[in-house]
């Protein structure tokens, strides 16, 4: 694996140095806690105070932190009183807190997985023990996530959705294979036996002979309000001979199988670049950057992949808050990082752009009206047809 931070600004260099220094890869022993009459609290009062809340109490009011959407102080419980919940007499094994956000759905919602693979579950299980779930908006997960769980060879739709606050006789918790502490993100050995898993089903479904060898996923072809600017980019990409790719067009295993089988891999950051974890080892990845931060999640997932990894900061993200910058909304375009990348010096002038005065725009109640009115008489005449 390498990295090369010839293309960012200067003044990430250094975080972004010191990032990609953290061995993520632990070598841990993973196992599975009991806890005896505790509660399921289903998701509550999302992102209040900037937290998410939900997950296990145990009977004596203490949050089990292996039971968040992930480790952190983002994730905590919230009041209830003991006496006027639902009591379920099951012992249960909590397989997680699931998000359908695709870059979680192949981090956070695969991490107790496998524990499925273990004879403590398979025994539990043959004893009556149920599989239960959280979902961040008490939801059952759409499509895509559930295909993902069924290319790691589980059927999700076994699994129990916990709607409201339930204490069980006995909740099985298993530890999780990726990792969330202070900020940083891990991963173990039975992770990526998980992200191989899915990869190996891939292969059995795929032609290899169907699949170009250098692919850019897009996030154009959706209506985004936090991208800006990146057509122009992606048209760069292109003209090298890039086949671009919006991933929400094809099926799961098609946008699996298309990244397992190119040798480059272009892409902006974020969910989308995390797709990076199943490419091939050794595959050049190109991750364009929209903010200034330095995403852990994307520097653990580029040494599960044992990618070459090549970052450029091709941003002027002006609206971004100081505090949480990875918000967005982001703006794009083919600056002199860009250009010192492929070498060439573009004819672009960001005043002329039409995308940038939207990126300034779009936040404004003018904008917001003018758009409302366009989406109802799209709508409208789509009614009519």
């Amino acid at each position: 694996m390498t990295y090369d931070f010839s293309y960012i600004y200067p003044q990430m260099e250094a975080e972004t140095r010191l990032q990609s220094s953290v061995e993520r890869r632990l070598d841990k022993k993973l196992g599975c806690s009991c806890y005896e009459h505790a509660y399921v609290l289903p998701s509550k009062d999302l992102w209040k105070d900037g937290k998410c809340f939900g997950g296990i109490v145990t009977h004596d009011g203490i949050f089990v932190e292996a039971s968040a959407w992930h480790e952190g102080k983002r994730c905590d419980k919230y009041e209830f009183d003991p006496a006027s919940v639902k009591v379920d007499k099951r012992a249960v094994i909590y397989m997680g807190f699931y998000n359908s956000c695709w870059g979680h759905a192949i981090t956070d919602n695969l991490k107790k997985l496998w524990y499925l693979n273990t004879d403590e579950c398979r025994d539990l299980i043959s004893q009556g023990a149920k599989l239960i779930y959280l979902t961040i908006d008490n939801q059952p997960q759409p499509n895509y996530v559930q295909r993902l769980f069924n290319l790691a060879g589980v059927d999700i739709t076994d699994f129990e959705l916990i709607t409201e606050i339930t204490q069980f006789e006995k909740i099985y918790v298993p530890d999780n294979s990726f990792i969330a502490d202070n900020g940083q993100r891990y991963f173990t050995q039975p992770y990526i036996d998980i992200i191989n898993s899915i990869k190996h089903s891939v292969a059995s479904l795929s032609n290899k002979n169907n699949y170009p060898n250098k692919i850019y996923f897009t996030r154009t072809h959706i209506q985004s309000q936090r991208d800006f600017g990146e057509q122009s980019i992606e048209n760069l990409f292109k003209k090298k001979g890039y086949v671009i790719i919006a991933p929400e067009e094809h099926s799961v295993e098609e946008q699996i199988a298309y990244l397992m089988n190119c040798s480059h891999f272009a892409t902006t950051e974020g969910s989308i670049s995390h797709n990076v974890v199943f490419c091939s080892k050794g595959a050049k990845v190109v991750i364009i950057r929209k903010c200034y931060d330095v995403n852990k999640y994307q520097m653990a997932l580029n040494e599960v992949a044992d990618a070459n990894v090549t970052y450029i900061d091709a941003h002027h993200s002006i609206k971004t808050p100081d505090n949480a910058p990875w918000v967005g909304p982001f703006f794009m375009y083919p600056n002199k990082n860009i250009e010192r990348f492929f070498g060439e010096t573009f004819l672009y002038y960001r005043q002329l752009d039409p995308t940038w005065w939207i990126y300034n725009i779009q936040d404004t109640p003018l904008y917001k009206r003018i758009m409302n009115k366009i989406h109802g008489l799209t709508k409208s005449m789509s009614s009519n047809l």
